[in-house]
């Protein structure tokens, strides 16, 4: 079970991550909404994103069986790199907008 955990959490953060990044280049100059859509998402990002939450959730269920503590690393470790990528972009792009202002 804690194999079949391990692989489910890296190919659900893998998945959820690679789904970001293509919405991220796909946005270069458009700030990334936390609660909503981009205005542009590309083709297939959101249902790599349901896959790899799916697969996420289920990787903190198997591994729940060895230890307590894996499913809250399971589950944190993704969206808190996901939340991160998304501050440092909408960062970029508001001091881009700024420098364009002057």
């Amino acid at each position: 079970m804690f194999l079949a955990g391990l692989l489910s959490a890296i190919a659900g953060v893998a998945l959820f991550h690679t789904a970001l990044a293509r919405t991220v280049r796909a946005n270069p100059s458009t700030e990334i909404p936390f609660s909503r859509n981009p205005g542009t998402a590309p083709a297939g990002s959101i249902a790599m994103r349901a896959v790899g939450a799916g697969l996420i959730v289920l990787a903190a269920a198997l591994l729940s069986t060895t230890a307590w503590f894996w499913p809250f690393i399971v589950i944190l470790a993704g969206p808190v790199a996901a939340l991160v990528v998304i501050l440092i972009h909408n960062n970029r792009v508001a001091r881009g907008r700024l420098a364009g202002n002057r």
